[in-house]
């Protein structure tokens, strides 16, 4: 069996939660005597390359490149890690893919045409599961868009300039664009031939919002979601340690945690900061508000081995997670996470026994969480982590959908 995986970057010129986890499904396949490739929409090398024995192949952003690609790959599965719209990984893929290859897979590593602003906050202040009313869609991203613009004492100004947005044509417009993005979901859906989620709440949304479709799968996680070593760092020590990882730009919150250690009362704490950075001036902005330890990016294998050197791994993210793989590493070097309550970190951190959560965006509410639990791992508290033995089962189902004959690897 041919195996190809489509992303829209790859490692190590993108050292994402996404490439990080199609690498190890691809590793996996190979494990299990699959023939298995990359194709990235837009890798780091001009060329195809091999990373840790995968071959990637480039397409430098073109739709001509995939299709030769599927035309003389000889794939029988094509699965897709991403979607990316405007240009990007689109539907039209999806159909030629399956005029090569005998099936087609996505994998929903982002809530895909869904909530339009990515954040499933109504008017950015309550938390939303809806995402199938058009109109309510619209309101709720004016509304947004205007607390943005932070009219501060002239509040009284929102209501007539909606009026005047609906009188202009300009709801109207960015009514159809919510309709556009509503109606991709079922042709993403109905071209596949099957649908993979990794996280309970979003199966749960798609059930509310009336995708209840029998091609839509939920899978485990590639990696063990709990972990079974112990705690390396719940030893009633404190190392005064944080860490970051992730992308350093807006939408994951790292001003959010330089603007909390302003606040904080417990001394001494540092950040240590992994990352490759998006946005240089944001850069620059969080490093203006806190002084933390930027280390860049580094090998995945490396970042899991310093993990335990950490009290905590900080997860401020002011858009919805799907299952963040960086949660899951972390309990797996027995670290507790302190995270944002956006979707996806609110699905896997049980308060107080192997995490801590703390209200959306609230800068001030991470500072009290932060000493909240700095006071209790200096008191004695450890982490109750869970523990799972179901990893050999869990790969035979991943397995099970490329070969239903797969035995276990002996």
């Amino acid at each position: 069996m041919k195996i190809l995986l489509v992303t829209g970057n790859y490692l190590p010129f993108k050292n994402g939660g996404i490439e990080n986890y199609t690498h190890r499904l691809a590793k996996l396949l190979l494990q299990y005597k699959f023939v298995v490739e990359v194709a990235a929409l837009n890798a780091g090398s001009s060329d195809e390359y091999f990373y840790e024995e995968i071959k990637v192949n480039n397409l430098n952003g073109s739709f001509e490149s995939f299709h030769v690609l599927l035309q003389w790959g000889n794939f029988s599965f094509c699965h897709f890690h991403e979607y990316s719209a405007y240009g990007g990984i689109e539907i039209p893929w999806f159909k030629m893919a399956k005029e090569y290859c005998n099936k087609v897979f996505f994998t929903f590593h982002l809530p895909y045409h869904t909530c339009y602003k990515n954040d499933f906050r109504f008017q950015g202040r309550v938390d939303c599961n809806r995402f199938t009313d058009p109109e309510r869609c619209t309101q709720c991203i004016i509304t947004d868009r205007m607390a943005l613009w932070n009219f501060g004492k002239f509040n009284w100004l929102i209501q007539p300039l909606k009026i005047a947005l609906t009188i202009s044509g300009k709801k109207e417009k960015l009514k159809s664009k919510v309709v556009q993005a509503i109606s991709q979901l079922p042709q993403l859906i109905n071209t596949c031939d099957d649908v993979f989620i990794i996280a309970h709440w979003f199966e749960k949304l798609l059930k509310e919002n009336g995708y209840e479709n029998l091609k839509i799968k939920l899978l485990p996680n590639i990696i063990n979601p709990v972990s079974i070593q112990k705690n390396k760092s719940g030893d009633g020590g404190s190392r005064k340690r944080l860490v970051f990882v992730g992308r350093i730009q807006h939408q994951k919150g790292l001003h959010l945690l330089c603007e909390a250690m302003r606040k904080i009362s417990t001394n001494g704490i540092e950040i240590d900061v992994y990352g490759n950075v998006v946005d240089e001036n944001y850069f620059k902005t969080c490093q203006d508000i806190f002084s933390f330890n930027y280390i860049g990016i580094i090998a995945r294998q490396e970042l899991l081995a310093l993990l335990p050197n950490y009290d905590f791994l900080v997860l401020p993210s002011v858009f919805t997670e799907m299952y963040p793989m960086v949660i899951q590493e972390a309990f797996s070097a027995g670290i507790p996470v302190i995270a944002s309550a956006a979707k996806g970190n609110v699905d896997v951190i049980s308060e107080a026994k192997y995490g801590f959560i703390f209200d959306y965006n609230d800068h001030i509410a991470l500072a009290k969480v932060i000493d909240k639990a700095y006071n209790l791992k200096e008191s004695g508290w450890v982490p109750e982590f869970k523990t799972s033995d179901n990893s050999s089962n869990n790969i035979l189902q991943i397995l099970s959908y490329y070969n239903l004959n797969i035995k276990e690897k002996t």
